[in-house]
């Protein structure tokens, strides 16, 4: 009896290893599976962390580069658009030593310019306005101008024949525009203040230029504007195209 006894308490203590030591395995597989899982997801929210730095960094270098290379443009298009100002401050002072060196020439130009300036009004009474030192210029070319209105009419118009009054308001004068002679300076040296100083308005562009003429009809409702400033920024707008594929390629 007391053998039975002691048989099944060993039993009972071997089940009762058995069990722990299942229990032990089934606790360490748990640990294990558990472990496994908070190391995969601290790796994924590292890597997950790496990914988000990178792509920031990435993306600073991208800002830093974009940054550096409009910089690099900009100051490219000021440099470029400097030296577009300088050669239109450069040929707009040759012009005005020729008409200051040549009246001949400016005279001509004049007479050309009050052509223009008939054929766009086309009105029988014309009122002429320039600047002080240029009236008597002005009005020395005055008849040729008409007759060569007139002969441009017969032609073009099958003999038509037109009467024109030019008068010179001589109490209205244009405000004459001081050039500055900066062909002696290299791009780098022409500063942007003495490039802005010589841009005028466009308020301003009917009564201050350094030559040429404004042309109106006698109530002034209509304005010909053939002021030498109007003229050569027309022209060199016009050229423009040119000018940027010839000094700095397309």
């Amino acid at each position: 009896m007391l053998q039975d006894q002691i048989s099944l308490a060993e039993f009972v203590l071997q089940e009762a290893r058995e069990k722990c030591f299942e229990i032990e395995v089934k606790a360490f597989k748990q640990f294990e599976k558990e472990k496994k899982q908070i190391v995969e997801k601290e790796k994924s929210n590292i890597q997950e962390e790496i990914n988000t730095k990178y792509k920031k960094k990435a993306q600073q270098e991208r800002i830093k580069h974009s940054a550096l290379v409009n910089g690099a443009r900009m100051r490219l298009m000021n440099a470029r658009n400097q030296a577009l100002t300088k050669i239109f401050s450069d040929s707009q002072y040759q012009i005005y030593k020729m008409i200051r060196q040549d009246e001949r020439f400016y005279e001509e130009l004049l007479k050309n310019l009050m052509v223009q300036g008939l054929i766009k009004l086309f009105e029988h009474e014309v009122v002429v306005r320039c600047l002080q030192r240029d009236i008597r210029h002005v009005r020395n070319v005055i008849e040729d101008a008409i007759s060569e209105f007139q002969d441009i009419l017969r032609k073009e118009l099958n003999g038509l024949e037109f009467e024109v009054k030019i008068d010179i308001d001589e109490d209205k004068c244009l405000d004459e525009r001081a050039l500055i002679d900066n062909s002696i300076k290299s791009v780098q040296d022409y500063s942007s203040q003495e490039s802005s100083s010589e841009v005028i308005s466009k308020t301003e562009n009917d009564k201050k230029c350094f030559g040429g003429i404004l042309m109106t009809t006698k109530d002034g409702l209509i304005v010909c504007k053939n002021t030498l400033d109007v003229r050569t920024d027309q022209t060199f707008q016009d050229s423009l195209p040119i000018i940027r594929s010839t000094l700095f390629g397309k």
